[in-house]
């Protein structure tokens, strides 16, 4: 079951690489999936979970963020942005495909999965497109860290009109992940944060789509997005009709070993949406969908879906 792949222009004549993973045949159709992956990665990490999905009657698209994967014009430039707000962009971008799959799905809402910036993403994103979107799930999500967050903006600004935004930055860049993968010390690799799994860990790093340097820009317009997404305004005008489904691992950094993402759950529950689901698993890292239990996940997250989702032919 290999992906269909395509490209499209953006609103700035950018090139958006993107994912089709096609619904099996002979099941009931279910549905349509749209994911928003996280940073320094890129679409084709989700693999597992789009051919777990097609199997059971969904379609799942995905796009590789601006300066992300293929969508980058080359390595070289991964990572590199030239624009004025990354979080913006980035929006815009979904919501191009969200277009290109109504065209092919007329008629159809679509389910919206982001991971980790992805979920940040899809947080507004649903505020501003909410009508034609099924159900959220959020993965690896965070709410804004008052210590770290707000260190972070008043460097990336300082750094950004000292050296220009475009300009990457090794301090700020190795404190914040070094801030992550404090937590698992002693340290295998740089990124043991993002699992527990050591192959996926491997594999990841060898990933040459991976990204390990950004713009400063992309920092400081992340930090931003997570704080304007973290506001309960924000959460009020979330449609109270949308189920959501939040899961991530209670030793996940960026969700605070979980207290910040049941901050999450909690401000949506407090705006009135109806239907809020939480899972944390025990031990889990950043990662749940590459996880030693991802199986687990998978079919929890399918549970979920198949019963929030009727079959549809």
């Amino acid at each position: 079951m290999s992906a269909i792949t395509h490209t499209y222009q953006s609103f700035d004549h950018k090139t958006i690489f993107y994912y089709q993973w096609k619904a099996k045949e002979n099941v009931p159709f279910r549905g349509i999936v749209q994911i928003s992956h996280g940073i320094g990665e890129h679409a084709g990490r989700y693999k597992s979970i789009a051919k777990t999905l097609c199997k059971q009657g969904y379609e799942v698209y995905a796009n590789d963020h601006r300066i992300h994967g293929k969508s980058s014009k080359s390595n070289e430039y991964l990572g590199f942005y030239d624009g004025e707000d990354y979080f913006s962009d980035a929006i815009n971008d979904m919501r191009k495909l969200t277009e290109i799959i109504k065209e092919e799905h007329p008629n159809k809402k679509i389910i919206l999965l982001g991971h980790s910036m992805g979920s940040l993403l899809s947080r507004e994103y649903v505020t501003l497109y909410g009508d034609d979107l099924e159900a959220l799930i959020l993965s690896g999500t965070a709410a804004f860290m008052k210590g770290l967050g707000s260190f972070g903006l008043i460097s990336t600004e300082f750094f950004s009109k000292l050296n220009g935004q475009h300009r990457s930055n090794e301090i700020l860049k190795n404190l914040f992940f070094y801030q992550f993968n404090k937590y698992f010390k002693p340290n295998r690799t740089k990124v043991d944060w993002i699992s527990s799994d050591e192959k996926q860990v491997d594999k990841f790093e060898k990933d040459p789509l991976r990204i390990e340097d950004f713009s400063l820009g992309v920092f400081r317009d992340i930090l931003k997005g997570t704080k304007k997404v973290s506001q309960l305004d924000i959460f009020e005008i979330t449609p109270k009709n949308l189920p959501i489904y939040i899961f991530s691992g209670d030793k996940d950094p960026v969700g605070e070993m979980g207290k910040g993402v049941k901050k999450v759950a909690k401000n949506y529950k407090k705006a009135g949406v109806q239907d809020v689901t939480l899972k944390l698993y025990e031990g889990g890292r950043h990662e749940m969908l590459h996880e030693i239990n991802k199986n687990e996940v998978e079919q929890d997250l399918l549970k979920w879906l198949n019963e929030h989702l009727k079959a549809k032919n």
